[in-house]
């Protein structure tokens, strides 16, 4: 599985690096954080929904250097993101605007847990974005991607089996 995962990787940067080969494709990393029965995620009020914490890989970072990145940026310094593995690959498209990515949700822990409920999100200074817990068995229906969250709830309670699943456009 680590062999396809640094295939695509390699294939997706070799195109982000070639500006002659017209859009971009861009790498985001979606941080899938349980902790008892529920289910780290970012609640933004600007928009009224719910996310995975994460974002886009940089230029010469491994996926686990992005995860720890992403989880300091979005949670703050004092938070340690523990790697576990790729659960799913997955697309992300929106043609008219010109988007395509490709989203690695990868399985992992943070040091901190009840502490990070209502955190502020550090990036965004306008108090609308902040960490929340989910309750696993009864998550919202706009937290995004839906249908992933979903799988995501109902292979937690298997005990996460699944290891990098090309899930597609979703």
């Amino acid at each position: 599985m680590k062999d396809i995962v640094n295939y695509i990787i390699i294939k997706v940067m070799k195109v982000d690096r070639h500006e002659a080969e017209g859009d971009k494709i861009f790498i985001r990393l979606r941080c899938v954080i349980v902790h008892g029965d529920k289910l780290l995620a970012t609640y933004t009020k600007e928009y009224d929904f719910y996310f995975f914490p994460g974002g886009h890989m940089t230029w010469g970072e491994s996926v686990i250097e992005g995860c720890k990145r992403e989880i300091k940026e979005e949670l703050g310094d004092d938070v340690e993101f523990e790697f576990k593995k790729i659960l799913y690959v997955r697309e992300f498209l929106e043609k008219e605007e010109g988007k395509h990515s490709l989203e690695l949700f990868i399985l992992g822990d943070v040091n901190k847990h009840e502490e990070l409920e209502g955190r502020l999100e550090p990036e965004h200074d306008n108090g609308q974005w902040w960490a929340t817990w989910l309750d696993l068995n009864n998550l919202p229906s706009n937290l995004y991607p839906e249908l992933l969250a979903k799988k995501i709830a109902k292979e937690y309670k298997k005990g996460f089996k699944t290891q990098g699943e090309y899930v597609g456009v979703i």
